[in-house]
Formats: structure tokens, C-alpha cells, sequence
């Protein structure tokens, strides 16, 4: 490449050959040959005389023509660059300088589309887009795992013995350990006497051959390398494409949770602010919420096999952490808020429950107690009296039990009505429950049970009085009798 840049020197052999040619050939040499020319030795024909009547016109060429004798050409060219048809000492097969040409050639076309294919691979795995959906992710993985085939059909390693094969027959050449006549190139030393010039005659030999071994050498590196490369890259974006696809599974396994909180939700919001009109109607809406509660908390181990595959995604160093993170903490935060509303309904339910049920319990014995209270005879001795006193005042005091039962329930349940939320549970669906309807229903009922519970104390306190007076005035005759 260094001697181009100064330009050919190119021996034009007319022994043997008319005079009438040369001007044709070197013609073809201006406009066909790919390199500078900068001169053109034309060796004399056998009849040199037939120049005096030729004039091939030297001043239409870019390059200086010169006429020697073969004797004549050793002084302008080195012998040493010179083949034995020229008295030279190059030794030089054409055969088999064509033969190894033709094998370099084809090697080198062959690395050349082999390249091309792995580049044009490595845009492919270069695309740094990502399927939306779960379906997209599938598809590119089977297309990513197609793609490894592709790769693989990329004959480097036959091209790599193609080319070591190829290295092997230079190198053998260049190492001056083969027979020259058979390399196309020659022996390193040049001959027998192995002195300087010799070595430089050796070197100039094979100059061609080093030039060859270097570029098979870089075509193999470049090959091998690539598709080094290309493997690294169809790894990193096999690790990123199975991290989309569990992306995008994470996202959709999660906006089924979402769907289904929604719609239990709004099945939850249709009678989230019954709680019974009596005792058997409470404990039946209380049956149903547990077993729509129970069916919900089954659910949650979805929930929780989604929360702990997205901490797995996390912890892998996931390339979308931040967006898994944000979905597993919405997840998080919707569950907590459904199932604070689950068990916030559990315990009114609860309370409701035993509230009508104690109501329910003192309305079914107003009517006994009132019986207990007002009627009966007076006894007229004085220890029945005294049992029949004792009696009315453990009957006052089983009334008033019941009375506080009630009423401390009732007051529970308004509370827990008028202020539904427990500390740390701002974000439940309660929060906006409007209550006001059973309020006023529970108010009803602590109205009525104070109303009869008046009503039975008015009798009770009744009957004590008659009770008391019949007991002094049986102690009075006692003791009138006594006197």
C-alpha cells in the first residue's frame, strides 16, 4: 500500500510479440488498472526495428514509457524483484499465487455476507422497544429464541477452519519451511548465502503473503468477536425480554385483583349500611357477611402470592422497579382499605346483633314482668311478707340487669354508628357510610325499652309500697297483740 501511494512499475514483456500491440495494452493499463502507474517498462521485441515505424503516442499517457533490453532491465529493476523469465531471482508460482488468491477471495466474500448477517442480528437485538401486553412479550420471546437459531446458523465455525486452513498454507509459505515452486510467493532467505540482502530479497518475497495473513487474521478476530458480541447481546436482551414478560404478568395477574376488589366492593356497597331490623334479621345479614367476608379472605392469598412476586421482581433488580413497586403499594393500600371496611362491618354486625337480641329478650318479658310486678294477693303473715319482699326486690333488680344490657348496648352501637371508623383506618370504604337510617332505628328501640322500662318500674315501685304497708301493718297488730 506504501509503494502504491508512489506508483507501479510495470513490466510490458514484447519478446515474441508485434509491435502493433503495445499501444492497445498499454492503453488498457490507463484505464483499466485500479492503482498509479508510474511507469511502464516495455521490454524490446525480437524485430526492435519495427519501432521507427510505430508511434503509439507515449504523450497520451499518465505514465512514462521506457524501452529496455532484458539486459538493460536488471539495471533499473532489482533482480531480486525480478522472476527467472527476466535473468531475476523472484521465485514466484502464478498458479498457485492465483489458487491462494482465489481462496483469500472467497474466504473474504464469505466473512463479508457472514458479518453482514451478524450485524444486521445486532440491530435486531440493539431495538431497545418492549411489548405492552402479556401475548406481545410471548411473541417476541419465541421470536428472540428463533433469533438464537439464526445466530447460530451463522457458519463462523466453518468459516474459522476456513480461514486457519487458509493462515496455515500462508504461514507455511512465509515460515520458508515448504517447497517455494509451490507457494506462489517463494522462500523466506531468497537462496543459500542467508546475508542481508538476501533477507531482504525475503521479505519483499512476502510482502503480499503477511498483507493476506494479517487481513485473514482480522477477519477472524471480526468474526469471532461479533459474534461474541452478538451473544452477550442476545443474553441481556433475553433477561430483559423475560423480565418484561413477568412485568407484564405481574401487571395483569394484578389488575385482576383490582377488578375483583372493584366489584366486591360494589357488591359490599349495596347493603353496607343494613344492620337488622330485630334480632333474627341481624344475625342473618351477619351470616351473610361472614361468608362473603370468608370467600374475600380466601382471595387474599392471590393477593399475597402477587405481593410476593413482586418483591421477588424487586429483589432480582428488576428494570421497572419503580413501577412495580407503585403497583404493589396501590395493590397493598386497596386490599387494606377493603378488608378494614370487611372487618368494620363484622364488628357492627356483631354488636348488632346482640344489642336486638338483648332488646329482643326484655320486649319478649315486659309483659311477665308486668304480671310479676302488679298482681297477686297480699300476704297476711309476716314472714311471707317478708319472702314476698325479698322476691319483688331480686325481680327489680334482674329488670334493671336487663335494662342496662340494653342500654349500654344501644349506646355502644349509636356510638359505633355515629363514628364508624377505628384510629388508622381513614382509608376504609366506611369513612362515608351514612348511618342516620339505623341510628334513628336503634334510638326507636332504646326509646321503647326506657318507655315500658318506666312503665315496669311505676308498678314495681307500686307494689313495694303496698308491699311495705301490709308488712307494718301486720308488725303493728303483732304487737297490739303482745300488749
Amino acid at each position: 500500500e506504501e509503494v502504491a501511494r508512489h506508483g507501479f512499475t510495470v513490466i510490458v514483456d514484447m519478446r515474441g510479440s508485434k509491435w502493433d500491440s503495445i499501444k492497445p495494452l498499454l492503453k488498457i493499463l490507463q484505464e483499466s488498472f485500479p492503482s498509479c502507474i508510474h511507469v511502464a517498462l516495455i521490454i524490446k521485441p525480437d524485430n526492435f526495428w519495427q519501432k521507427q515505424r510505430t508511434n503509439f503516442g507515449s504523450s497520451k499517457f499518465e505514465f512514462e514509457t521506457v524501452m529496455v533490453s532484458l539486459e538493460g532491465l536488471s539495471k533499473i529493476v532489482d533482480p531480486s524483484q525480478l522472476t527467472a523469465d527476466f535473468e531475476g531471482s523472484l521465485e514466484y508460482n502464478h498458479d498457485d499465487w492465483i489458487e491462494v488468491r482465489l481462496s483469500f477471495e472467497t474466504f473474504a466474500s464469505d466473512a463479508a455476507r457472514a458479518l453482514a448477517r451478524l450485524e444486521e442480528l445486532q440491530d435486531t437485538l440493539s431495538q431497545r422497544d418492549l411489548p405492552r401486553d402479556l401475548e406481545g412479550a410471548r411473541r417476541l420471546m419465541e421470536e428472540h429464541a428463533g433469533l438464537k437459531k439464526r445466530a447460530t446458523k451463522a457458519s463462523v465455525e466453518e468459516l474459522d477452519a476456513q480461514g486457519r486452513r487458509l493462515l496455515q498454507r500462508l504461514q507455511s509459505q512465509t515460515a520458508g519451511g515448504g517447497n517455494s515452486s509451490e507457494s506462489g510467493y517463494g522462500n523466506r532467505t531468497g537462496g543459500a548465502s542467508g546475508d542481508s540482502n538476501d533477507h531482504h530479497h525475503g521479505f519483499h518475497m512476502h510482502a503480499d503473503a503477511h498483507n493476506l495473513v494479517a487481513k485473514v487474521t482480522g477477519l477472524l478476530d471480526k468474526l469471532h468477536g461479533t459474534r461474541q458480541n452478538l451473544q452477550q447481546l442476545w443474553h441481556m436482551r433475553k433477561l430483559k425480554l423475560d423480565q418484561c414478560f413477568q412485568l407484564r404478568l405481574f401487571e395483569q395477574d394484578a389488575e385482576k385483583m383490582f377488578d375483583w376488589i372493584m366489584h366486591n366492593k360494589g357488591l359490599f356497597l349495596t347493603s353496607y349500611t343494613e344492620i337488622g331490623g330485630n334480632h333474627q334479621h341481624a344475625v342473618e345479614l351477619q351470616t351473610q357477611h361472614n361468608h362473603f367476608a370468608m370467600n374475600c379472605m380466601n382471595v387474599y392469598v392471590n393477593i399475597n402470592r402477587i405481593m410476593s412476586v413482586g418483591n421477588r421482581l424487586l429483589e432480582s433488580g428488576h428494570y421497572a422497579s419503580q413501577q412495580i413497586q407503585q403497583i404493589s403499594g396501590q395493590l397493598e393500600q386497596e386490599w387494606k382499605a377493603f378488608a378494614a371496611a370487611l372487618d368494620e362491618r363484622s364488628t357492627l354486625l356483631e354488636m348488632s346483633a346482640s344489642f336486638h337480641q338483648k332488646a329482643d329478650q326484655y320486649m319478649s318479658k315486659v309483659e311477665p314482668w308486668c304480671k310479676a310486678c302488679g298482681e297477686g294477693e297480699l300476704p297476711s303473715e309476716l314472714q311471707d311478707l317478708e319472702d314476698t319482699i325479698h322476691h319483688h326486690q331480686g325481680l327489680y333488680e334482674h329488670i334493671t340487669t336487663a335494662y342496662s344490657e340494653v342500654s349500654q348496648d344501644g349506646k355502644s352501637l349509636l356510638d359505633k354508628l355515629q363514628r364508624p371508623l377505628t384510629p388508622g383506618s381513614a382509608d376504609s370504604l366506611m369513612a362515608s357510610a351514612n348511618y342516620s337510617k339505623a341510628v334513628h332505628h336503634v334510638l326507636d328501640i332504646i326509646h321503647e325499652v326506657l318507655h315500658h322500662q318506666r312503665q315496669l318500674e311505676n308498678i314495681w315501685q307500686h307494689r313495694k309500697v303496698r308491699l311495705h304497708q301490709r308488712l307494718q301493718l301486720c308488725v303493728f297488730q303483732q304487737d297490739v297483740q303482745q300488749v
